[in-house]
């Protein structure tokens, strides 16, 4: 896939000032860490909560595309929950299903996700949906069986593993045990191509913690200081153009462009720049699309109003570094 630039947008980018960073996608490939998690918590669910057999997968990790494409699921903690529940609701819906396989079959999860989109994405708008094809009773069975907290405590338990739980989260496993998924995280920017010129910021759905994390991993740590990171722990969330706001205000850019690789992070950019106080900094969006079906979502996201679209993080620093005076 060729890296495709917007024509209006070849004059402005030598000034720009800014160079803003997602983590997951961006500067660490997480295909094998929070999409698989996601996956593992909804089978571990299925089995011990629901006391299915385990006869197959019931959602498989590329599904979160799915979810991240609908908005509102920047936060795969959210992501998860979403899933667990409409499989959750299936099943409260057909009791006498025995196996994995089984609820695996009632979940259309393209046409959930597709539902969630037109009502406006986000777990609150998935939990709408799941309602709404229950019966009263059958509300009230998946009322006192659904337990988000439950659900985030797993996912948290599962990706950090016993070392890491506590340091992160601030509690001791009690449902998980072993290695984290963390620690399967591989880097994705080369740090070399970050122009030595202009500001660098990171914008992510991760906590603070989780994000030094995946800064020293990358080795950015010392480019990327606290003082120039919004993360889950400053309390505003993507896709609210706020949570760019705050960047803007930490870091002082006048014009930058931020690379993301989901439907929040564009959409984060297109929000901040309806505000009325975003006027004083531009911001341009880039989403890189460096998973095994980016070349299907590139003209979704072209048709959404990206003005960046590159293969991976690398394609595009190398292209802005060129062109930065």
């Amino acid at each position: 896939m060729e890296l495709f630039v917007k024509q209006e947008l070849v004059k402005s980018l030598p000034q720009i000032d800014a160079i803003l960073l997602d983590v997951d996608g961006v500067i660490l490939d997480v295909a094998q860490t929070f999409q698989v998690v996601a996956a593992n918590v909804a089978q571990l669910l299925a089995t011990q909560w629901m006391n299915l057999e385990d006869d197959g997968a019931l959602f498989e990790p590329l599904e979160c595309e799915h979810f991240k494409n609908a908005g509102g699921f920047n936060n795969d903690w959210d992501l998860t929950n979403g899933v667990v529940a409409l499989a959750l609701a299936q099943h409260v819906k057909n009791p006498k299903l025995t196996s994995t396989a089984q609820l695996r079959a009632e979940c259309d999860w393209t046409g959930f996700t597709r539902d969630i989109k037109r009502r406006g994405g986000g777990l609150q708008n998935a939990e709408h949906a799941v309602l709404e094809m229950l019966a009263p009773a059958q509300r009230r069975d998946f009322a006192r069986a659904w337990n988000p907290k439950l659900v985030t405590q797993i996912f948290q338990e599962m990706y950090a593993g016993d070392a890491q739980c506590k340091s992160l989260y601030g509690f001791d496993p009690e449902h998980v045990h072993g290695d984290g998924y963390l620690d399967r995280e591989t880097v994705l920017i080369d740090a070399k191509l970050l122009p030595k010129n202009v500001k660098i910021g990171v914008l992510t759905g991760r906590t603070s913690a989780e994000t030094q994390i995946a800064l020293s991993r990358a080795g950015l740590c010392d480019r990327i200081p606290e003082s120039a990171r919004v993360t889950e722990s400053d309390g505003v969330r993507k896709p609210a153009g706020e949570a760019l706001a705050l960047l803007q205000q930490k870091i002082g850019f006048k014009s930058g462009v931020y690379i993301g690789d989901t439907m929040d992070d564009l959409s984060v950019v297109q929000n901040y720049r309806e505000m009325r106080s975003s006027g004083r900094a531009r911001c341009h969006s880039c989403i890189v699309l460096s998973g095994p079906a980016g070349a299907t979502y590139k003209r979704m996201f072209l048709e959404a109003g990206a003005e960046i679209v590159a293969p991976d993080v690398n394609a595009v620093l190398q292209y802005l570094g060129s062109v930065i005076k």
